[in-house]
């Protein structure tokens, strides 16, 4: 399990260089700046966890937060919010990433949780099942799809790709395409 928990925090450090690989340079804590982290902790069945126990791991693959969810299956946790260039003019203010255990269920990773002045992120354990295949999972934070809207357009304008076409029944929606624009068409 050790062993699986510690890939995971390998694949972490390759998803959080692919985000932002000036960000250790560029993030600049601020001690009173702080973001608060609601995790929302039930399983599978469609039941709240109640005494999970929440790691919270900042960028620096540092605890910044643990403590165990109360009997609605909730934790907040507070931490510092950093400003890196890659998420400046967005809510988010940084990333963090969780660990969740708890007796009678499998392990969970959850990467790239966002900071903001409140931030919900809903974490799904699955129940252990005797005589079946029983493993830690992953999944990625719960981001704001204008965050990520805007985190994509930044990146996609620097490199100067085109917009598809418009989506027939969502003509306020164009995604990027993977072609560049032409020197002339910009």
């Amino acid at each position: 399990m050790i062993r699986r928990i510690l890939r995971y925090l390998g694949f972490l450090a390759l998803v959080l260089s692919t985000l932002a690989p000036a960000m250790s340079h560029a993030a600049t804590a601020h001690a009173s700046d702080r973001g608060e982290i609601e995790f929302r902790v039930g399983s599978s069945n469609s039941t709240t966890v109640a005494g999970a126990r929440v790691i919270v791991i900042n960028h620096e693959g540092k605890v910044v937060s643990t403590g165990l969810t109360d009997t609605q299956g909730l934790f907040i946790a507070h931490v510092p919010m950093y400003k890196a260039k890659w998420n400046e003019r967005y809510d988010a203010k940084g990333v963090v990433n969780a660990i969740v255990v708890a007796d009678g269920y499998n392990e969970q990773a959850v990467f790239v949780v966002p900071i903001t002045e409140h931030t919900i992120q809903p974490v799904i354990l699955q129940p252990i099942r005797p005589n079946a295949r029983n493993a830690p999972s992953v999944s990625l934070g719960n981001f704001s799809s204008y965050d990520l809207a805007g985190y994509i357009d930044r990146y996609a304008s620097e490199l100067h790709l085109k917009r598809q076409g418009p989506i027939p029944g969502e003509p306020s929606y164009s995604p990027w395409s993977a072609q560049q624009a032409t020197a002339s068409s910009r």
